[in-house]
C-alpha cells in the first residue's frame, strides 16, 4: 500500500493507539464532568462537542504521514471548541501532540513557521478568552503557552537529534567506503608490484637461464644424448615456464574486475579490434595465413596486445588519412607478427620514436623468447615486427 511506502505500519500502528487513548480520555472526560464546573462554561456538551473531540484526536493516526494537513485540522476543532465555550477535556492533549509533531517532522523553518505562528494565535486567542469567558482564567494563558511552546522545541529537538544521527550514520558509510577503496587501491598496487617483480627479476633470470640452457644444447652437439635430451627438456621448460610467467603478469597487471570477470583476448579476436580501428576512420587490411590454430594463451594475449598497440600508435601518431596492414602468418615453430601504417610515425611526435608502448612489447616477446623490432620504414610510415616462438 502507498501509506505504508511513507511510514512503517509498526509507527502507524503507534499513532492509532495514540490516537485511540487520546479519544477515549476526551469521551471519558466529557461524561465525567462535575455539574458545578459545567456551570461555568457558557456551553453544554452535545452531538457537535463530540464531533470537535473527535476532530481533535482520532487524526492523529496520520500525524507522521500528513503532519501539516493534520496540525490544522486538530487545531481548527481546538479553536471551535474554545470559541463555543465546551467544558475542558483531556482531548487537548491531541494539540500538544500535534504541536509536538510540527516540530519533529518538518523542516526547521517550516516547522518554526507554522507552529510559531500558531502558538501565538493561540496564545491571543486565549487571552481574548481570558477577557471575555469566565471559564477561561489566567491561568488557562500559562497553561496553553506550556502546552503549545514546549512541545513544539521538544520536537525540533527530536527532529536535531534525528539529523546528526542520519549525518553520522552517512559519514559511517563513507568512511566505510573510502576503507573499501583504500584496500582496492592497496590490493592493486601490491599486484602491479608483484608483477613488477616477477617480470623484472623472475622472467628476467628464467629467460637467462633458458637462454644459457639453449646455448649448452648447440655446443653439446654430437656429444652424450642423453645430456643433450636434458637440456633441450630444460629449454622447453624454461619456455613453457616463460609464457605461464607471462600469463601471469598480465593478470596481475590487469584490473581487477577485469581479470575475474572478462576472458583474455586472443588472436581470433584481432579481427573484432580492427573492426573497431576501421570504424574510428584508420582504413586496416588483415591477412591471416598458415595453419591457423589454438596456441598457448601467453602467445595469443601477447600477439593480440601487440597488434593493439600498434594500431592504437598508428591512429594517434599516423596523422590525416592514414592507413594500416596487418598480416599474421602462423608457421610451424613461430608466429609472425607484422603491423606497418603509411603515416607519419611515433618519431613525428615522440622525436626519437621509442615510448613506453614500444618499450611494453619489446618485453613481451623478450620473456617469450621471441624477436621484436619497431621502427620508421624507408620512404614513410612505421613497422612494427615480432616472431613469436610456438611450442610443439
Amino acid at each position: 500500500m502507498k501509506l505504508f511506502e511513507k511510514i512503517p505500519p509498526r509507527h502507524l500502528g503507534l499513532d492509532a493507539l495514540i490516537a485511540a487513548g487520546t479519544l477515549t480520555l476526551g469521551l471519558v472526560g466529557r461524561f465525567q464532568i462535575d455539574t458545578d464546573i459545567a456551570e461555568v462554561f457558557s456551553r453544554e456538551s452535545d452531538g457537535l462537542n463530540l464531533l470537535l473531540i473527535a476532530l481533535m484526536t482520532v487524526p492523529l493516526v496520520l500525524r507522521r504521514v500528513y503532519p501539516t494537513p493534520v496540525f490544522f485540522v486538530i487545531l481548527g476543532a481546538w479553536v471551535a471548541d474554545r470559541t463555543l465555550d465546551y467544558p475542558d477535556t483531556l482531548a487537548s492533549i491531541g494539540v500538544a501532540i500535534a504541536f509536538y509533531t510540527i516540530g519533529a517532522e518538518l523542516s526547521r523553518r517550516s516547522s518554526l513557521r507554522i507552529g510559531g505562528i500558531s502558538a501565538l494565535f493561540i496564545v491571543g486567542w486565549t487571552g481574548i478568552g481570558v477577557l471575555t469567558l469566565e471559564s477561561v482564567t489566567r491561568v488557562s494563558l500559562i497553561t496553553t503557552m506550556i502546552s503549545t511552546v514546549t512541545p513544539l522545541l521538544l520536537g525540533r529537538e527530536v527532529h536535531e537529534r534525528r539529523r546528526r544521527v542520519e549525518d553520522l550514520r552517512e559519514r559511517v558509510e563513507r568512511a566505510e567506503h573510502d576503507r573499501e577503496e583504500k584496500a582496492r587501491r592497496a590490493v592493486a598496487d601490491e599486484r602491479a608490484r608483484i608483477a613488477r617483480d616477477l617480470h623484472d627479476v623472475v622472467a628476467h633470470q628464467m629467460t637467462v637461464m633458458t637462454l644459457q640452457a639453449e646455448g649448452a644444447r648447440r655446443v653439446a652437439d654430437g656429444s652424450d644424448p642423453r645430456v643433450v635430451k636434458a637440456l633441450e627438456t630444460i629449454s622447453d621448460a624454461g619456455h613453457s615456464a616463460l609464457t605461464e610467467m607471462r600469463r601471469m603478469v598480465g593478470l596481475l597487471r590487469a584490473p581487477e574486475e577485469e581479470s575475474e570477470t572478462e576472458p583474455l583476448p586472443r588472436l581470433a579476436d584481432v579481427e573484432h579490434l580492427v573492426e573497431k580501428v576501421r570504424a574510428a576512420g584508420v582504413p586496416v587490411d588483415l591477412d591471416v595465413e598458415g595453419d591457423v590454430r589454438r596456441l598457448a594463451e601467453g602467445t595469443e594475449l601477447s600477439a593480440y596486445r601487440i597488434v593493439q598497440e600498434s594500431l592504437t600508435n598508428s591512429v594517434r601518431h599516423g596523422g590525416p588519412d592514414v592507413t594500416a596492414k596487418v598480416a599474421i602468418e602462423y608457421k610451424e615453430d613461430h608466429l609472425d607478427v607484422l603491423i606497418l601504417d603509411d603515416g607519419r610515425g611515433a618519431s613525428a611526435d615522440t622525436g626519437d620514436g621509442i615510448g613506453h608502448g614500444i618499450v611494453g612489447m619489446r618485453e613481451r616477446i623478450a620473456v617469450l623468447g621471441g624477436e621484436f623490432s619497431a621502427g620508421p620504414k624507408k620512404g614513410g610510415g612505421y613497422q612494427v615486427h615480432a616472431v613469436i616462438p610456438i611450442e610443439s
